[in-house]
């Protein structure tokens, strides 16, 4: 299983002693948004000391989300949690009732925070976006949120070693409303299709 499926599929929590209310404030943002749009990463990963690169996406329609990483599709209801998994290798879909919100916003539980703080914003072609750092047992973690909700950049680092497992190297966002279709579970079995 990927390190970035595995970000997705584990049920994010409400909130964390140890984060501060700042830095609390951009997670939630990044759950609670219902912005319209597609963003499309291309990260840099490391896996059984094997460096990549792979391109992820997902896309938000209301409270419809979409991922797409290499290995599987996840589509999500982030108002009630349900998800559906398409995992590539196997054509195989899988219903989850507890999942879904792993594939909405940060998915803070992918290692138990130790503690979290903010980062010097930063700018691209998507406006700004606020940067939050989550240390935990197993990784530092980093993603960059827009006003609007959207994760435009994460990085994770292997903590002890500074060995990058994830790591953003560009990024593409397009605001606005989607192919509903996107959002169907049949649309899951294709990729979605490339972004104008």
């Amino acid at each position: 299983m990927s390190l970035a499926l595995t970000a997705l599929l584990i049920v994010t929590a409400a909130g964390h002693p140890a984060v501060p209310p700042a830095v609390q404030a951009v997670i939630d943002r990044s759950h609670a948004t219902r912005a319209d749009y597609a963003v499309i990463l291309r990260v840099q990963t490391m896996r059984n000391g094997v460096a990549g690169v792979e391109d992820d996406a997902e896309y938000q329609l209301g409270r419809m989300h979409r991922v797409e990483v290499p290995a599987t599709r996840v589509l999500a209801d982030c108002d009630i949690g349900l998800s559906i998994i398409f995992d590539v290798a196997q054509a195989k879909l899988m219903v989850n009732q507890q999942l879904g919100s792993g594939a909405c916003g940060i998915a803070v539980d992918a290692d138990k925070v130790i503690t979290g703080r903010m980062l010097p914003p930063i700018r691209g072609s998507f406006g700004t976006a606020d940067v939050i750092e989550l240390i935990g047992e197993k990784l530092i973690r980093r993603y960059a949120v827009t006003p609007d909700g959207i994760i435009v950049s994460n990085d994770w680092i292997a903590r002890g070693t500074g060995t990058y497992l994830l790591k953003t190297q560009s990024v593409r966002v397009v605001r606005g409303k989607l192919d509903p279709k996107l959002f169907k579970t049949a649309s899951l079995f294709s990729p979605a299709p490339p972004l104008r």
